[in-house]
């Protein structure tokens, strides 16, 4: 019901025509997007062809949601993984992010990573966390518009990213992309609330698949300027002031930051330590009396 309501209150918004953006032609670069994928994988068209396509395809959604606007410091997102914080993301501070060479329409470009890997527990890789024995839900960071999803992958693929989801994001007017999921619950044309489950983690892709990587979800987002062109941003500091959706299964493992901040002192016991151990007293400081040499 809730979805039928969007849709018609979308429709409604559109046939004012206030944007410059008819119903139909926003529906039609919605359902461009993904052709779009398929040709640049399969080397139909020229880098040139498809940044082409591209930015026709984001001017069209830009119009269609006017008030759309990149600003990275007014950027506030659900983080993706339900349960999981900041800590989840791979590498060291974010470090796994690289996004040099990267470009979205050639095939031939390699070498970049222009994305945040985001792991679970998962040790005998069935795609499930080790610590629930469940799967883990992957949110929407945003609200948006799904405009493509791919669920067909299978096992021999070479297509690296699996079964993925493609978001137009309505508040920041950016790109997501989810990779690897084993299960998708949207379809193109969705209307996204932040916060929505939208898919489970999984393993699909073609590196995903190996034995040889954990089990993760790949997230992307895409900056779209004015003139329709992308440009890949990490997202780390995003991630890390991101809210998380508790799982109260796995709560415990989540602690506020202020409890990081100001820890309550150990209990030691100083005869297993190496190093002398230090108390307070009310006296006032001593410590462990020093040997006299012979």
């Amino acid at each position: 019901m809730i979805k039928i309501f969007a849709f018609c209150l979308n429709f409604l918004i559109l046939q004012k025509d206030t944007s410059g953006v008819t119903y139909e032609s926003y529906l039609q670069a919605i359902q461009d997007y993904k052709p779009l994928l398929a040709d640049i994988r399969e080397y139909k068209v020229t880098p040139e062809e498809a940044r082409e396509r591209f930015q026709s395809i984001m001017l069209t959604l830009k119009k269609a949601y006017p008030t759309a606007a990149y600003d990275s410091s007014a950027v506030s997102i659900i983080f993706p993984l339900q349960g999981f914080d900041y800590r989840a993301v791979g590498g060291r501070a974010g470090n796994g992010y690289k996004d040099k060479g990267y470009d979205l329409f050639d095939q031939n470009a390699k070498g970049s990573h222009p994305a945040h890997d985001i792991f679970i527990k998962d040790k005998n890789q069935d795609c499930k966390d080790d610590r629930t024995g469940d799967y883990v839900g992957i949110l929407s960071v945003c609200d948006g518009i799904v405009i493509g999803t791919e669920t067909e992958w299978q096992p021999g693929s070479e297509y690296r990213g699996g079964n993925y989801i493609w978001v137009f994001d309505t508040v920041s007017g950016g790109l997501w992309y989810y990779a690897h999921q084993k299960e998708i619950y949207v379809k193109t044309g969705d209307t996204l609330k932040a916060g929505q489950r939208i898919s489970i983690i999984g393993r699909t892709g073609y590196n995903a698949y190996m034995k040889r990587s954990d089990t993760h979800l790949h997230l992307t987002y895409l900056r779209v300027d004015e003139e329709g062109n992308p440009f890949p941003v990490n997202t780390y500091g995003w991630l890390k002031n991101a809210a998380t959706l508790l799982d109260a299964r796995i709560a415990a493992d989540l602690k506020p930051f202020a409890y990081f901040a100001e820890p309550e002192a150990l209990k030691v016991n100083p005869k297993k330590l190496k190093a002398p151990a230090i108390k307070t007293h009310k006296s006032g400081y001593s410590g462990k009396k020093k040997k006299k040499k012979r």
